[in-house]
């Protein structure tokens, strides 16, 4: 692991606190620089901008500004200029609808603009993985899209923050990120989002992608892809339309669960996906709630509660519990966090239960 050393003094004078009423969107001024590439920071809080103990073990997420995480990077303007807007300054746990929306217009407004290079997004760790995804379903794969966070506050001692926000800055730039949609840059690694997820709570190496494996690293001055880039006409885009998501929501299998237990927790729900036990499924006593809602037309998608392996509709047992006979959705290698986006932006318009399938199927298969 790389990191800085610094004096609480430094950090003081480097990463000054953000009031508690930032402005929402606060534009900084470019760095001066005599590279040619630019990169556009849209910054939305988390530990990375957090402020707090020497040892990073008490803390507040997004207390520092964007214009101030970018003048944190010495030696910055060798690799490109650099701006940055306030799009949120919170912690993760509290990314919305709304702030997805309003992220999700400023990074079109980026890419759109044609002296942009490349765009990175700093965003608290707990729910990266999940504006990532999202954020990869929607957008076009025109310009690198980077989504960048720490483990520890800017106020630690050794804070990754510095260090990760380089890198991404990097990979941003990097003419083989063309193609690639969105990647996530932690800890000197590159993942694609389908397949990331945060694995540990503490550690600096948090982020890790089990079933497939990062896509690359930040280790060189230059970001290093392990395979070329996909075709991005294969990759299936999905729409954020106008209307609010429609709900949906996420029934945690365990010993015990009953028919009831699914009803209550689905409510008006038009989908919920089950986090189940083994490869997807769920005890025999839920089978006929999950059979009604099917049967109202409520979209169901089985996935791991471990978060791990590759929920195939033909995963479930045959009969009675296979999928069709049942009414669910394979969720394929999506966690379920993940699986709830997908449904989410998949059911803002009809779609037939194999209409579904084909989706997911298609999302988890064409990766970067």
């Amino acid at each position: 692991m790389r990191g800085y050393v610094r004096t609480a003094a430094a950090l003081c004078l480097v990463w000054p606190a953000l009031p508690a009423q930032a402005q929402a969107v606060a534009p900084a001024a470019p760095a001066t620089s005599q590279a040619t590439s630019h990169v556009r920071v849209l910054a939305t809080g988390g530990t990375i901008a957090g402020v707090g103990t020497a040892n990073g073990a008490s803390y507040r997420s997004g207390q520092v500004s964007v214009a101030d995480l970018i003048a944190a990077l010495p030696g910055v303007e060798a690799i490109a200029s650099v701006s940055g807007e306030q799009v949120a300054n919170t912690a993760s746990g509290n990314i919305d609808e709304p702030i997805w929306r309003t992220l999700h217009a400023r990074v079109m407004a980026a890419m759109a603009d044609p002296g942009v290079t490349g765009v990175v997004i700093t965003h608290g760790t707990d729910t990266l993985e999940e504006t990532a995804f999202l954020l990869d379903l929607l957008l076009p794969r025109t310009k690198p899209v980077v989504v960048v966070g720490s483990m520890r506050p800017s106020t630690a001692v050794s804070a990754d923050g510095p260090q990760n926000l380089m890198d991404a800055i990097r990979v941003a730039v990097a003419p083989a990120a063309v193609g690639r949609g969105v990647l996530v840059v932690m800890n000197d690694t590159i993942f694609e989002p389908v397949s990331v997820t945060k694995v540990d709570v503490q550690r600096v190496e948090a982020f890790a992608a089990p079933t497939r494996g990062p896509v690359g690293d930040v280790l060189r001055p230059t970001a290093r892809f392990y395979a070329p880039a996909g075709s991005a006409q294969a990759k299936p885009l999905l729409t954020l339309g106008t209307a609010p998501f429609p709900k949906v929501a996420i029934v945690y299998a365990h010993t015990g669960l009953t028919g009831d237990d699914v009803r209550r927790i689905a409510g008006d729900a038009a989908g919920v996906v089950i986090a189940g036990v083994g490869g997807g499924g769920f005890p025999t006593s839920a089978r006929a709630a999950v059979r009604e809602l099917a049967a109202r037309g409520v979209a169901i998608v089985r996935t791991p509660r471990q978060g791990f392996g590759d929920i195939t509709p033909s995963a479930a047992a045959t009969g009675e519990d296979s999928d069709a006979a049942v009414g669910t959705i394979g969720g394929r290698e999506l966690t379920p966090a993940k699986a709830r986006i997908l449904l989410m932006l998949a059911l803002q318009q009809p779609r037939t239960r194999a209409e579904l399938q084909s989706l997911f199927d298609a999302t988890t298969t064409l990766a970067n």
